[in-house]
């Protein structure tokens, strides 16, 4: 068996004799070659074109043995790819054969088996070759090593036999090269390494001869084509494999076989096809002298794999759909089809055998029940028996199992069940067949498993009516997880973005289409409303993605996803599981529509505990959130149902975009101001759960929390003026952690909407009014909004007379605020002035190390860097950066601010190696810990791009102003003053540059956006109209008349 046709040609250049094709099965739709060597018949099969893998291979094989009945044994004869190790020099066109070693039969399938506390443990374990290979193989090997392989008397033959064509099967000139790990081939266009580094090659010894050497090891197989050093490398170390490839654990089960690969590349990215025909050749070449160390005589006492499985065929009954809703156009899960087949097939070997039971668990509407038809339906020639019995409850499973009984081969006439006791007896004789000694491969699928209560009187346990006999397999599908306690788990979750646009008869280019899958999370439920709707109605994507998020329940309402969905639309599927779970427990009813009203993807306990700060809490959310172990209990019932997952990573949870959406409509119907104090809940639970910025790991929970910050602002349209102080302290912090990732405008929203409401909640001259107007304050010094900063700073200071001395904390952030102020107005001394206070009040106050005293610090060093003090500068920078590292990290984005500055330093005072040092380091840091488009990132560009323009390196400072541009443009607008000062930035390069033209455009956008920003007369704008001018500029020599 091949599963390439360069592969079968190589083995038909093998045969003595080609013979005539015979007739084959009515269900086998193979291709064959019929021929001999010496007094052995072979037949060679192939792969379906592009159909490769383990379940292709399995199902060649199958039919197969319908047709040719007097098979043996088999030989999976091809290519492979090499793992060179220490215990084998492996070359291409070396030969690889499974052997069994250690635990292993000489095939293991590596990516088969489950994660325990994660690590991945392997289980199961592939069977061995037949005796009779074995025997062969032992052979063989001692006559290699008595008189040599005839491998190259068999290639010499391919000349005589195929003269025109043995030039493809020659040994390629190419040279055999073998790349470190790490090194990645460089074109991935070119079919050669001719551009990839000589010096990254491995030194190996020269064998001083070009012919095959034999391998006899472990084979590794699986589902994928492995291209990838790293993992080649892995499975040599953990498995101690010698070869990897794609088909052999389909077969190694269920066809007795041996596998032999010729070696093709060294499965890296260096991966091609030049050396694919040789390792075919001497692959079958190998296979050919391997049969001939086999007597006929010897093979004629192996009994046919046919009669191996020929018991089974007395259990044979028809598989029948009726009553089932399955779909023709079935679409995509193949990974999911592929997991489930690998478990539940039938073991052939009977000292393997027990059963297994799989459980398709997840969301009502994900697929569960299609999943199953199409497996059922994929697979019913490889079970002897598939009966598909609905599980919703004790009665309609006692009826499903009773109308098998007429289905069955010892069965007669007509035995249906005419009342409940006959109905019991009748399952009672279908579950005694099915555990009969030598009926083991049957598969019966229980659907719709969605009631469990074991353990109790007349509670529903399903494991009651599995067959007593440990054999045969068993797939359930539910939306419970505690039914994953019977067997073993199998998740269902949505359709991945292709499945889901097949499945909306759309086009993959429409921007709209993306939107929509995006929303409707890939549940196949809502997949089907939604085509169904826009072919019935002859609604386009856009128009339906409005409706959606309009007029959800309405949409919803009348929507029919057909017969194959039995329990409903959106709206009925999920209203059995919830009225379940209110009656259960209310509170966590209650609880499952409160979550709706945070972002889906990620949601935590400390977050939702963070809402008890409110005063507008409902009684039971404080029980249920009063620790994280009651949390964690009462919760089980939400994942238990499906409503709600685990993220893989551990500790949050996140639910389904739809079923999100049909919460909130489940509230907002059932009372909307109930909804409305939802909304305010989940934004107090936001909003305190902001951490403080001298917090270690802040950047990372900010980050976090940034979607629940969009979903929280867009959720609280209600402005009015509450009394509620949390919900202004929420709003507040949530400003906050929008200002630190360089979100500016949403921060001045949030902060506007909190001055407000703490002047309605607590009086315009209360202490949070002061930290608002020092917050809004620094937020506009950061947009170099001046006239703002002075506004806000005047009104800051009429609230003196009333706060509690001038050196109260809202009171000394005022004044770092205003020596900031000062400091940008060119006014050095009063900045001065204003630092040392702030500086001698944060000190007494707080202590030298705090934040506020070494932010107040380094404003300080910024006005000495201004002054050209530059060791006064230094000295401040450095105080404050040995405490932020020893307190924070070295990594914490207030230590790289400091390290940015201490950059900008060096470079003022023409020390640019050692700026060039310090800017690189805090640029990775922000990289890191903030990403590429955060403020603090573009700031570092930019100062970076200064630095590399003063040493004379022009691109690389262009493109470093290019980056920052294109970051500014996104977070800040295209004619804000940041942005437009990189652009005035790139346009003097462009001068350097001898580039007037470029240089000419980017002065006048610079110069547009200044004057429509800043006025004419600021410096800015000046300085633009003035670089214009020098250019001979119409609009610059325009500028200057109108200032005249």
């Amino acid at each position: 068996m091949s599963a390439l046709p360069r592969e079968m040609a190589a083995a038909k250049v093998m045969l003595d004799e080609v013979h005539d094709d015979l007739p084959v099965s009515s269900t086998d739709h193979n291709t064959y070659i019929l021929g001999s060597i010496k007094e052995h018949n072979v037949v060679i099969a192939c792969l379906p074109s592009g159909d490769y893998g383990l379940v292709s291979a399995n199902t060649v094989a199958m039919q197969l043995l319908s047709s040719f009945r007097s098979i043996r044994f088999g030989l999976m004869v091809g290519i492979g790819g090499g793992v060179p190790n220490s215990a084998a020099d492996i070359r291409l066109g070396d030969v690889v054969v499974s052997k069994p070693t250690g635990i292993y039969g000489g095939v293991v399938q590596y990516d088969y088996g489950k994660a325990l506390s994660g690590q991945f443990q392997r289980i199961g374990m592939l069977n061995r070759p037949p005796q009779i290979l074995l025997t062969a193989l032992s052979k063989l090997q001692t006559n290699h090593i008595i008189g040599g392989s005839k491998i190259a008397d068999f290639l010499a033959e391919v000349g005589q036999k195929i003269p025109q064509q043995a030039s493809g099967f020659a040994r390629p000139a190419q040279e055999d090269h073998l790349y470190l790990s790490d090194y990645h081939h460089v074109n991935s266009e070119s079919m050669t390494c001719d551009a990839c580094d000589p010096t990254q090659i491995v030194s190996r010894a020269s064998r001083g001869h070009d012919e095959p050497v034999i391998h006899y090891g472990l084979i590794a197989s699986a589902n994928k084509l492995v291209r990838d050093s790293k993992l080649r490398d892995r499975l040599g170390r953990e498995l101690g494999v010698y070869c990897v490839e794609m088909e052999a654990a389909g077969l190694s089960n269920n066809f007795p076989c041996l596998v032999v690969r010729g070696i093709c590349d060294y499965a890296d990215s260096h991966k091609n096809k030049i050396w694919q025909q040789y390792a075919a050749v001497v692959a079958a070449a190998y296979a050919k002298e391997l049969l001939l160390c086999t007597s006929v005589r010897h093979i004629d006492q192996v009994q046919t794999v046919r009669d191996s499985l020929s018991k089974a065929s007395d259990f044979q009954v028809p598989f029948n759909l009726t009553g089932v809703p399955a779909v023709e156009n079935f679409l995509g899960r193949h990974e999911e089809l592929e997991r489930l087949w690998h478990y539940l097939q039938p073991e052939k070997n009977k000292k393997k055998r027990s059963r297994k039971v799989a459980i398709l668990h997840g969301l009502g509407g994900i697929g569960k029940t299609q999943l199953a038809i199409r497996f059922a339906r994929e697979h019913k020639d490889h079970f002897t028996a598939i009966f598909w019995l609905a599980g919703r409850n004790r009665e309609t499973l006692l009826q499903s199992l009773s109308s098998v009984l007429s289905q069955l081969p010892s069965q007669s006439g007509n035995s249906a069940a005419k009342n409940e006791g006959e109905a019991e007896q009748n399952a009672k004789q279908v579950l005694k067949w099915l555990a009969l000694p030598d009926n083991s491969q049957w598969l019966l699928i229980l659907d719709n498993v969605d009631q469990y209560s074991p353990g109790t009187h007349d509670g529903y346990d399903i494991e009651k009516f599995f067959p007593t006999a440990d054999h045969g397999s068993i797939l359930i599908t539910s939306r419970l997880q505690s039914l994953t306690e019977l067997g073993r788990p199998f998740p269902v979750q949505g359709f991945n973005f292709e499945d889901a646009i097949s499945l909306l008869w759309q086009r993959l280019t429409d921007g709209d289409v993306m939107n929509l899958i995006n929303r409707l999370g890939g549940l196949p439920l809502a997949i089907t409303i939604a085509g169904a709707f826009m072919r019935e109605t002859g609604t386009n994507v856009s128009e339906y993605l409005q409706h959606y998020q309009s007029s959800w329940h309405d949409l919803q309402l009348h929507a029919n996803p057909g017969r194959h969905y039995p329990h409903g639309n959106v709206l009925q599927t999920w209203s059995v599981s919830y009225d379940k779970i209110r009656k259960q427990d209310p509170d966590i009813a209650e609880l499952l529509l409160f979550l709706a009203h945070f972002d889906n993807r990620d949601i935590w306990y400390k977050l939702l505990k963070n809402g008890t700060r409110s005063s507008n809490q409902p009684k039971w959310f404080a029980e249920v959130l009063s620790d994280s172990l009651v949390f964690k209990k009462r919760i089980k019932i939400l994942i238990e149902f499906s409503l709600l997952n685990v993220n893989e990573q551990g500790g949050s949870y996140m639910m389904h975009p739809v079923v999100q959406d049909w919460c909130l409509d489940v509230a907002s119907i059932e009372d909307k101001a109930r909804n409305r104090r939802w909304d305010e809940l989940a934004l107090v639970s936001v909003g305190y759960t902001v951490p403080a910025r001298f917090e270690a790991p802040y950047w990372e929970l900010r980050r976090r929390l940034l979607i629940h910050a969009d979903y929280v602002r867009r959720a609280w349209i209600n402005d009015c003026l509450t009394d509620d102080a949390a919900i202004w302290d929420a709003i507040h912090r949530i400003g906050m952690l929008y200002y630190d990732q360089g979100k500016s405008k949403k921060a001045e929203a949030m902060y506007r909407r909190a001055l407000a409401g703490y002047a309605k909640a607590l009086g315009a001259d209360c202490i949070p009014i002061l930290d608002m107007i020092n917050d809004t304050g620094a937020l506009y010094l950061n947009l170099e909004k001046l006239k703002e900063v002075e506004m806000m700073s005047r009104r800051g200071l009429a609230g003196y007379g009333k706060a509690p001395g001038p050196y109260h904390i809202a009171v000394l952030d005022l004044v770092n605020n205003l020596g900031v102020l000062y400091s940008g107005k060119g006014n050095l001394s009063e900045a001065e002035t204003m630092y040392q206070w702030a500086l001698a009040g944060y000190e007494k106050a707080l202590g030298p190390d705090h934040n506020s005293t070494l932010v107040t610090v380094t404003n300080l060093g910024h006005l000495y860097r201004d002054q050209k003090k530059w060791m006064e500068a230094k000295k401040l920078y450095q105080r404050a950066l040995a405490v932020y590292k020893k307190t924070l990290g070295p990594n914490h984005t207030s230590t790289l601010n400091v390290v940015d500055n201490i950059g900008v330093l060096y470079r003022d005072y023409g020390k640019l190696d050692e700026a060039e040092t310090m800017l690189q380091q805090a640029l990775a840091g922000y990289k890191r810990a903030l990403g590429f488009d955060h403020t603090h990132t573009l700031n570092t560009f930019y100062n970076l791009g200064i630095l590399y323009k003063d040493q004379g390196k022009l691109e690389e400072a262009k493109i470093l102003y290019q980056q920052a541009l294109a970051g500014y443009e996104k977070v800040l607008g295209a004619d804000h003053v940041f942005t437009l000062k990189i652009v005035s930035r790139i346009g003097d390069i462009c001068i350097d540059q001898r580039k007037p033209k470029e240089a000419e455009t980017l002065y006048q956008r610079a110069l547009a956006g200044y004057e429509a920003t800043l006025g004419p007369n600021d410096y800015r704008t000046m300085e633009v109209a003035e670089a214009l001018k020098m250019l001979g500029s119409k609009r610059g020599r325009k500028h200057r008349r109108a200032l005249l």
